[in-house]
C-alpha cells in the first residue's frame, strides 16, 4: 500500500462508521491525514519489507479494505501487529477474517514471527470477534494513542496448533 491507493483509502477515511473504529477521536480523516497514512505505510514497506496490503473482492473487483502486519509500539515495546480495516459496505461478510488469516500466514509461516498482537477499542465488537476467530487471546486492557484498548496476542505455537486442525 502506498500513495497510489489514495482514492481507495480515502473511501475508508471519509466513512464515519469506519472511522469510529479506527481514529483516536472517532472523526473522519482529512485528505492530508490520508496522505500521511499512505506515506507512512509506504515507508514501513521500505524499512521492513512487510506492511499493509490492499484487498479487493475476487468476485466483483470492488475495494474491500486493507490488512496486513506491521510494526507498532505497544506500551513502549516494538511488536508485530495485525491490522485491518474494511469498508462498511463489506462488513459482516468475512472479509476481515479472510484478510487477517492471509496476513497471519505470512507472519508465522513465511516470516517466522514468534508472536503477533492485535488491539482494538473496547466498543469494536466486530474486530474483537475477528481476532478471537483467528485464535487471538485477550491479554489485558491497555492505553494506546491515549485511549483504552483491548490487547490480544497470538503466539506461533498456538497458530501452528490451529492451522493443523
Amino acid at each position: 500500500m502506498g500513495p497510489s491507493h489514495f482514492a481507495e483509502i480515502r473511501t475508508l477515511h471519509s466513512d464515519p462508521r469506519v472511522m469510529a473504529t479506527l481514529s483516536a477521536d472517532g472523526n473522519i480523516f482529512s485528505e492530508d491525514q490520508t496522505r500521511t497514512f499512505l506515506q507512512r505505510a509506504a515507508e514501513h514497506w521500505s524499512l521492513h519489507d512487510v506492511g499493509l496490503w490492499i484487498f479487493h473482492s475476487s468476485s466483483t473487483g470492488d475495494f474491500v479494505g486493507y490488512g496486513g502486519i506491521k510494526h507498532a509500539i505497544v506500551e513502549g515495546k516494538d511488536e508485530i501487529e495485525l491490522a485491518y480495516a474494511v469498508s462498511s459496505a463489506h462488513w459482516n461478510k468475512g472479509f476481515a477474517t479472510e484478510m487477517s488469516e492471509a496476513a497471519l500466514k505470512v507472519g508465522f509461516e513465511e516470516l517466522h514471527r514468534e508472536r503477533i498482537v492485535a488491539f482494538t477499542l473496547p466498543h469494536n465488537k466486530g474486530s474483537r470477534t475477528v481476532m478471537e476467530h483467528c485464535g487471538f487471546i485477550y491479554q489485558r486492557d491497555i492505553v494506546h494513542a491515549g485511549l483504552p484498548h483491548f490487547l490480544y496476542h497470538l503466539d506461533s505455537s498456538d497458530y501452528g496448533a490451529r492451522s493443523k486442525i
